[in-house]
């Protein structure tokens, strides 16, 4: 026999969540697949006793939180981020790589990625961009170019463009630098940088609701236990991420946000 009957079926949350990981809100970058993300908060009560009636609480003290997961993705350059300059991340360049006629449509001012990137994330060198009739186009007069926040240069029309019109199709030549090995060495730090948590869950609305960690550290080091040959899981490393109050921020909002759209 039903006991109640559901109150809001918004509020009922299925499937997983990105989780990112940055300096800041604005440069979070996205860890990729993981599995069994749990979002956890605890507290210390603080307790006095009383001579005439028992212990009595006054308040609560190591108000923490966690986000933990297991990495599918073993990226040593977001492992670098993940802990906080710990470590010295470095890669090593390949030979530079020629594009020739690269062909990309140009929607409004819509910036759109190039295909390749530069090892390193600097923006790629040499570009040369045409419009559909190999007309020549200059930079920051008919297009602009950015790289993103991860590593991809792009390329957007300018609105009062006279070569490339809206819609049309261009042809950009460039050249990047590929990275053929990077390497994570580690040992002699003693400091670590604080780093923020986000976990998002969308859902088939395109509705959000996630959860922001403002100050976290990584709480463990690492442990990649590499599986059999004829397994089917690979090898997933445990990545647990500490947060505790950012005292700069206003009391009642030093730990972390959960941010709905799904339940209201």
């Amino acid at each position: 026999m039903a006991q109640t009957t559901v109150q809001n079926s918004n509020a009922i949350r299925f499937g997983s969540g990105k989780l990112e990981i940055g300096t800041s809100i604005g440069s979070l970058v996205n860890i990729g697949a993981i599995r069994n993300a749990v979002f956890k908060e605890e507290w210390e009560d603080v307790e006095v006793k009383s001579d005439n009636a028992g212990i009595v609480k006054v308040g609560i003290k190591e108000h923490v939180a966690y986000i933990e997961c297991d990495m599918m993705e073993v990226n040593l350059e977001n492992l670098n981020t993940i802990r906080g300059d710990l470590d010295a991340y470095s890669t090593v360049a390949e030979t530079p790589v020629s594009v020739t006629s690269e062909t990309h449509t140009l929607e409004g001012t819509d910036f759109t990625r190039l295909d390749h990137r530069n090892g390193d994330g600097a923006e790629v060198s040499g570009i040369v961009v045409t419009d559909s009739s190999d007309d020549p186009a200059v930079r920051n007069i008919d297009y602009v170019i950015a790289v993103d926040t991860e590593g991809y240069t792009c390329i957007a029309r300018i609105s009062d463009s006279i070569v490339i019109s809206d819609g049309e199709g261009i042809k950009v030549d460039y050249s990047y630098i590929p990275i053929s090995a990077a390497t994570l060495t580690s040992g002699g730090k003693t400091s670590i940088s604080n780093r923020v948590v986000r976990i998002t869950n969308t859902n088939e609305n395109d509705k959000t609701f996630r959860i922001t960690i403002y100050k976290a550290t990584v709480n463990e080091g690492q442990n990649i236990e590499f599986p059999a040959d004829d397994g089917d899981d690979p090898a997933m490393p445990h990545l647990k991420m500490k947060g505790v109050l950012d005292v700069s921020r206003t009391a009642g909002d030093q730990l972390f946000e959960i941010y709905d759209e799904q339940g209201v």
